[in-house]
Order: structure tokens, then C-alpha cells, then sequence
């Protein structure tokens, strides 16, 4: 550099973002059951922390009595719409090839559907196994839970992220709800609504609050494309202790 000009190694950055009220417009995982199922009252006892989350699920499964085949299911994912301007989201870390994952707590058999129904295919996608037994009646399984993290999720978003991830990335998440609190507090940069905005006030985590993607978008364009994205040390301080401790 014979002008003396400073470089800067840029860092490597992943986006993980959450499914239910965060990509879809409605949290499908809650207002499916109530559709087919009975929430109640799992879903005030699983808020109040008295059942843990793979127990809220096996149970909540089995108040489900109509099977949840492809023309029960698809003419209701069919009436809930995309957050607005999402696609400009896919557009963006398509553009840039951002490193892009989909987490969620939610079950696949409406999170892998929903996503072909609204065109999204092909992106990659956490989320709990779930499928219909030889009798109709739905079955779960829970294939990224671990009993180490303490996270209200029956995906462990903390290991997903740690494991997608190397020591020197940064990470940025987008979510809304209490499944997000624990891998909020690894990322760099949060994009906070709802319950998961009300954690990041009550425990300091900086975050950008939003209502939809065009919130997002234009703010997440300049951090990608900034020159420097800057680390947030108790972000990254937990992502070592998690590293750690294994």
C-alpha cells in the first residue's frame, strides 16, 4: 500500500433469524393448535416455566385430533402471510452471500411447507421433527435439544449458532420471542420485537428495535456493508464461555 491507508480485515458475519411471528406473520406454532389442538392449559404453565418445552410439546401434539395432511393444513398456512417485506431480507443476504439460517422452535411440518407455499424454498432451517404416525396422529422429535443450556427452547439456538459459526464471526439475529433470549445474548447485533425486545430492556442487551422488515433491512444493508462490524464484548465473552465449557 504505498498511500499509507489503513487495511481492514473484514470479519466473517452469519444472520439467524427466527420463524413464527418473526418470518410468518402469525406465530403459527402457537395458533395452530389453537385451531386443531387445545392450549390450554399447557401454554400458560409452559410461560410460567412449571412444564418444560419438549413436555409442552409432547402434550400439546396429542390434543391434536384431525390429521395435519397436506389438505388440512395447506389452505390454513395458505391465510398467513409473510412478515412484510421479507423477501427483501432473502434478497439482501443472497446479494452480499451472507451465511443466512432459519431457527426456530417450531415443528417442520408446518415450517417446511409453509415455506414452499409462500416460495422460500431452499433456505436452510433448524426447527424440531415432526411428522404424521401410520394412525393420522402427529409425532415429534427433538434433534437439537441439549440438556446444557438452560434456553426455553427445545432447539438449543445457542448451539445451532455456536455451531454454525467460527471463533472470529459475528453474528446477527432477528426474533420476537422468549425462544430467542438465549442466542440473543451470543449476537453481535439483535433485531428485537415482542417478548424477546422486553428481555434485551430488562437485561441490557443493545438491539434494534422493529415492526417489520423494512425496519431491518436498510439498517442490516450498512452493517454488512460497513467497513468494520464491530464486536460486542459480553456477546462475545458468552460465546467463549460457551465454547469453554462445551
Amino acid at each position: 500500500m504505498s498511500d499509507g491507508a489503513e487495511v481492514i480485515e473484514r470479519v466473517e458475519v452469519s444472520v439467524f433469524c427466527d420463524f413464527d411471528g418473526t418470518i410468518s406473520s402469525t406465530d403459527i406454532g402457537g395458533d395452530l393448535f389453537d385451531r386443531f389442538g387445545e392450549q390450554e392449559p399447557l401454554r400458560p404453565m409452559l410461560k410460567r416455566g412449571e412444564i418444560p418445552i419438549e413436555e409442552y410439546w409432547k402434550k400439546i401434539v396429542k390434543t391434536v385430533d384431525t390429521p395435519l395432511t397436506p389438505e388440512v393444513l395447506d389452505p390454513y398456512l395458505r391465510s398467513i402471510e409473510p412478515t412484510e417485506d421479507v423477501q427483501a431480507l432473502f434478497d439482501l443476504v443472497d446479494t452480499l452471500a451472507v451465511p443466512f439460517t432459519i431457527v426456530s422452535d417450531g415443528l417442520s411440518i408446518y415450517i417446511d411447507r409453509w415455506m414452499t407455499i409462500h416460495g422460500f424454498e431452499n433456505r436452510p432451517i433448524v426447527c424440531n421433527d415432526a411428522w404424521l404416525n401410520e394412525s393420522g396422529g402427529l409425532e415429534v422429535a427433538f434433534p437439537y435439544a441439549t440438556e446444557e443450556c438452560t434456553c426455553k427452547s427445545a432447539v438449543c439456538k445457542r448451539n445451532v449458532v455456536l455451531g454454525r459459526i467460527g471463533e472470529e464471526e459475528r453474528v446477527v439475529y432477528i426474533g420476537d420471542g422468549m425462544s430467542d433470549f438465549c442466542p440473543a445474548e451470543l449476537a453481535d447485533v439483535v433485531f428485537a420485537k415482542g417478548d424477546l425486545a422486553a428481555y434485551c430492556n430488562e437485561n441490557g442487551v443493545p438491539h434494534h428495535s422493529w415492526k417489520t422488515f423494512a425496519d431491518v433491512v436498510p439498517v442490516l444493508e450498512k452493517i454488512l456493508t460497513g467497513k468494520r462490524i464491530r464486536s460486542r464484548k459480553r456477546a462475545e465473552n458468552a460465546r467463549k464461555r460457551a465454547w469453554s465449557e462445551g
